[in-house]
C-alpha cells in the first residue's frame, strides 16, 4: 500500500503529533508499505527529501510564526507536487487541522479520488501567544 501523511513537522522535532506520525509511519514501512511524509520546515528555502528509518520524508518550506500555523510557501509548486504524489497513493492521512499545510493540502486534493483520512488532534490550548490568543489574526508570509 502507498500512503502519504501530511503533518506540520516531523522527526527530529518532538511532540505528540510528531510521535504518533513517526511511530505509525515507521511501523507501516517495516511491514513493507511505501510511506511518504510531507511536513513543513521553516528554516529552508526549497523543498528537501530524505529517507528516515525507511520513511520517505519531504520537507516543504513554510512560514511558521511563533512555531505555529505552518503556512506553506511556493503553493503552486506544492499543488503540483501533491497532485502528482497522489496518483500512486492509496490513502492520504492529514494530521492536525491547526496546520495550514494540512488544510491547504486537503483543499488541493478535495476533488481527487484518493482515499482521505483526517485526524484533527485537540489539546485545549495553544502553546504560543499567536496560537492561544490570536487564532484569527492574518499573518504575512
Amino acid at each position: 500500500m502507498r500512503l502519504l501523511f501530511v503533518v506540520s513537522h516531523y522527526y527530529p522535532y518532538t511532540g505528540g503529533v510528531e510521535y504518533v506520525v513517526k511511530s505509525v509511519a515507521e511501523r507501516l514501512a517495516r511491514r513493507g508499505h511505501d510511506v511518504t511524509v510531507l511536513c513543513g520546515e521553516s528554516n529552508i528555502e526549497k523543498s528537501r527529501e530524505e529517507l528516515v528509518n525507511s520513511v520517505h520524508v519531504v520537507r516543504w518550506p513554510v512560514c511558521a510564526p511563533g512555531d505555529a500555523y505552518y503556512i506553506p510557501r511556493m503553493r503552486h509548486r506544492l499543488t503540483d507536487w501533491l497532485l502528482s504524489a497522489v496518483k500512486d497513493c492509496d490513502v492520504v492521512h492529514f494530521h492536525n487541522v491547526h496546520s495550514v499545510l494540512a488544510v491547504y493540502s486537503l483543499k488541493v486534493l478535495k476533488g481527487s479520488r484518493v482515499r482521505k483520512v483526517l485526524t484533527p488532534y485537540y489539546h485545549d490550548a495553544g502553546h504560543t501567544f499567536l496560537g492561544g490568543f490570536c487564532g484569527g489574526l492574518a499573518l504575512p508570509c
